[in-house]
């Protein structure tokens, strides 16, 4: 009697220990899957963006209400700023340059660095 209650323990051992591994080889599947996802959204991004050939996500977009002209270089950084219609933009061509989110226009040139400008940000409590 203790023998076969024996061997049913092993043998639910054993059936718990097969589907533990089927469950961990879904769970590396999946997250295989999702890692491929990840990339394939952010190539399609980058599409978008124009940094590469993409189909888009298939959302409708509202087409573009102004288009920002005026750098010489890529633009390497765009920034909105948290209270004010203002909108930043950095480029390669060592130039920040101002816009009016509302109407478009740009408002000021920032050319006092020697380089690319590669990063700006607004001061969190809006100044």
């Amino acid at each position: 009697m203790n023998t076969d209650l024996l061997e049913k323990k092993w043998g639910s051992v054993v059936r718990l220990k097969k589907q533990v591994m089927e469950l961990e080889k879904m769970n590396k599947q999946l997250k295989e899957e999702t890692v491929c996802a990840k990339c394939e959204a952010l190539n399609e991004m980058g599409a978008n963006m124009g940094l590469g050939k993409g189909q888009g996500d298939g959302l409708p977009r509202e087409p573009e209400k102004y288009t920002l002209q005026g750098h010489r270089g890529k633009i390497t950084k765009l920034v909105i700023h948290p209270f004010y219609s203002i909108v930043a933009s950095a480029s390669e061509d060592a130039t920040v340059r101002l816009w009016d989110y509302e109407s478009g226009e740009q408002e000021r040139t920032l050319k006092s660095h020697t380089g690319n400008v590669n990063y700006l940000a607004f001061n969190p409590n809006g100044k």
